[in-house]
C-alpha cells in the first residue's frame, strides 16, 4: 500500500513536470499572453492531484489595458543578416521606374499638356512600310504605315535621370496621348503577328515620342477616263478627334513622308508622294488635318497583251473579207459576224473589272473605234453583195419590156357617151429618137460585178489607212499624257 502512494506521488510530479514544459510553450505561442503555468507542490506533499492547468492561468491586472500579442521574432543566423549601408545605396539609387512613378503622383492623363494655354503642338512622320492591293472596282487600297508623333509634355521632364523612358504598351494609358483618327479609313484593325505594336520615349526634356503601327483598308478617289493610261492619287488623312486648332495642332515634321525602298506594286508605278494640309471647318471649330498623296501610274503592258493586240488582230481579220470575192458570200458573213461578236465580246470584258460610270475611258473610245472598223467591213461585204446581184433582179424585167414593145407611147382618148363605156384609141406615135444602143445581159452582168469588185479595192485601200490614222492620232494624244 505504501508502494503503491509512493508511485503515485511519482506519476503526479512527472505529470506536473510535463503540464509546466507545456504551458511555457503555450506561453511562446502567445496562446496564453496574461500569464503562465505555476506549479504548486503543496498539494503532492500529501499525495493529492494538482488542481486542473486552467485554473492556474493569473488574471492581467485590472488596471493593465487589453493588449493583443504583436509578431514573433523569428531569430535569424548571422549569414542572413544585410548590411544596412548596402539597403541604403540600393534605395538612393534613381531608376527609370522610381523617377516614372514620382512623375504619376501629379500627373492626370486625362488633361493635355499646357491645359489652358497655347495648343500642343504634335509633329508628325510617316514611315511607309507596305503599300499595295489597289483595287479599282472598290476604290480602295491597303497601307501598312508607322505612325511617328512628338510633342513637349512639360510635366514629364526629369532631368535628375539624365536618360530616355521607354513605356511598354501596357502603361501607354498613364500618359496623355493625342486622339488622332484616319479619315478616309474603310476598315482597319487587322491582325498582327508581332502583338501589340506601340512604343513610347520620355526625353529629359520632357519631350514625347509615341510610334504606332497601322494596318488600314483606305478608300481612294480615282478617275479612269485615261485608263489605262491613267495616273492615280490615293492620299491618308489624318485628324484629332475631339481637339479643335484651339487645343491642338497637326504639322508636319522634318522628312515628313517616308517611302520604304522596296515597295512593288503589279499593276501601278509609284511615281512619288506628296504632303499637304486638310483642315476642316466643323460646327464646333476647326481642326487641324494632315494630308499624305501617293501618285500611282498604272502600268500598260498588261493592257497591251489583253486587250490593244487582240483587237487589232480581231479589226484586221476582219479585213480579209475584201479579198474574198463577192460570190462566196457565207465565208464572208461568217468571217464578218465571228469578228463583230469577238470584238464585242472582249469590250464587255474590260468594263467587268470597273466600276459604273458614265463617263468615256480611253479604252472605250478604242473599243469602239475598232468595233466600228469591224462593222463597217460587214456592213461593206453587203453593199458589195447587193450590188454583185442586181443584174438578176433588174435586168430581166428591163428585157421583158423590150420584147412586148412597152416602150411604145399609147393616147388615152374618152368620149361621153350615153350609157356606153369610154373608147380607147391608139394615137399616133411620136417621133423615133435615136436611142444608143442596148446592152446585153452579159454586158449589164459585167458592169454590176465590176462595181461590186472596184468596192472592194477602194476598201482594201481605205479601211486600213483609216485605221492607221487613228492610231497615230490616238497614242500621239494620250501618250503625251502617260506619265509612265
Amino acid at each position: 500500500m505504501a508502494m503503491s502512494k509512493h508511485m503515485l506521488v511519482k506519476i503526479s510530479l512527472l505529470v506536473c513536470a510535463v503540464l509546466s514544459q507545456y504551458g511555457m510553450v503555450l506561453e511562446a505561442m502567445g496562446v496564453f499572453p496574461y500569464g503562465r503555468y505555476t506549479r504548486d507542490v503543496s498539494h503532492t506533499a500529501n499525495g493529492a492531484l494538482p488542481p486542473p492547468a486552467v485554473n492556474s492561468v493569473r488574471p492581467p491586472p485590472e488596471d493593465q489595458p487589453e493588449t493583443f500579442p504583436g509578431p514573433r521574432e523569428i531569430p535569424r543566423d548571422k549569414e542572413d543578416d544585410f548590411d544596412n549601408s548596402t539597403i541604403d545605396t540600393v534605395d538612393d539609387k534613381v531608376t527609370p521606374t522610381k523617377v516614372f512613378v514620382s512623375m504619376l503622383k501629379k500627373y492626370d492623363e486625362r488633361v493635355r499638356p499646357d491645359f489652358k494655354g497655347s495648343p500642343v503642338k504634335i509633329f508628325c512622320r510617316l514611315v511607309v512600310n507596305n503599300l499595295g492591293s489597289v483595287k479599282a472596282a472598290s476604290m480602295d487600297y491597303i497601307v501598312t504605315v508607322f505612325m511617328r508623333q512628338r510633342w513637349i509634355d512639360s510635366r514629364l521632364q526629369h532631368y535628375d535621370y539624365n536618360d530616355t523612358i521607354i513605356l511598354s504598351s501596357r502603361n501607354l494609358d498613364r500618359v496623355w496621348l493625342p486622339d488622332i483618327f484616319f479619315v478616309n479609313e474603310k476598315a482597319a484593325g487587322f491582325i498582327s503577328t508581332t502583338g501589340n505594336n506601340k512604343m513610347l520615349r520620355i526625353y529629359p526634356n520632357g519631350e514625347v515620342l509615341y510610334s504606332e503601327k497601322y494596318t488600314m483598308l483606305l478608300k481612294c478617289r480615282m478617275n479612269f477616263e485615261m485608263f489605262p493610261m491613267d495616273t492615280q492619287v490615293c492620299t491618308l488623312q489624318t485628324e484629332s478627334y475631339s481637339h479643335t486648332d484651339k487645343d491642338l495642332l497637326l504639322i508636319w515634321d522634318e522628312n515628313p513622308v517616308v517611302l520604304s525602298g522596296d515597295i512593288e506594286l503589279p499593276e501601278y508605278i509609284l511615281r512619288g508622294k506628296r504632303y499637304t494640309t486638310c483642315d476642316n471647318d466643323r460646327d464646333i471649330g476647326t481642326f487641324t488635318c494632315l494630308e499624305a498623296q501617293f501618285k500611282l501610274v498604272r502600268r500598260l503592258g498588261f493592257y497591251l497583251l489583253s486587250s490593244y493586240i487582240p483587237s487589232i488582230m480581231i479589226t484586221v481579220l476582219s479585213w480579209l473579207t475584201f479579198w474574198i470575192s463577192p460570190e462566196i458570200a457565207p465565208a464572208r458573213v461568217a468571217l464578218g459576224i465571228t469578228t463583230v461578236l469577238t470584238s464585242t465580246a472582249l469590250f464587255g470584258v474590260n468594263r467587268q473589272t470597273m466600276p459604273r460610270f458614265s463617263y468615256i475611258r480611253a479604252m472605250d473610245i478604242w473599243m469602239m473605234v475598232c468595233i466600228s472598223f469591224v462593222f463597217g467591213a460587214l456592213v461593206e461585204f453587203i453593199a458589195v453583195h447587193f450590188i454583185f446581184k442586181r443584174h438578176k433582179k433588174f435586168g430581166f424585167p428591163k428585157k421583158v419590156r423590150n420584147l412586148v414593145g412597152l416602150n411604145k407611147h399609147w393616147k388615152f382618148k374618152y368620149r361621153k357617151q350615153d350609157n356606153t363605156p369610154l373608147d380607147l384609141e391608139q394615137g399616133t406615135p411620136k417621133k423615133k429618137r435615136r436611142r444608143p444602143r442596148r446592152r446585153t445581159a452579159a454586158e449589164v452582168t459585167l458592169l454590176y460585178q465590176t462595181r461590186a469588185r472596184r468596192i472592194d479595192l477602194v476598201s482594201r485601200v481605205v479601211f486600213p489607212t483609216t485605221f492607221t490614222f487613228f492610231n497615230i492620232a490616238y497614242w500621239t494624244v494620250y501618250l503625251s499624257w502617260y506619265e509612265a
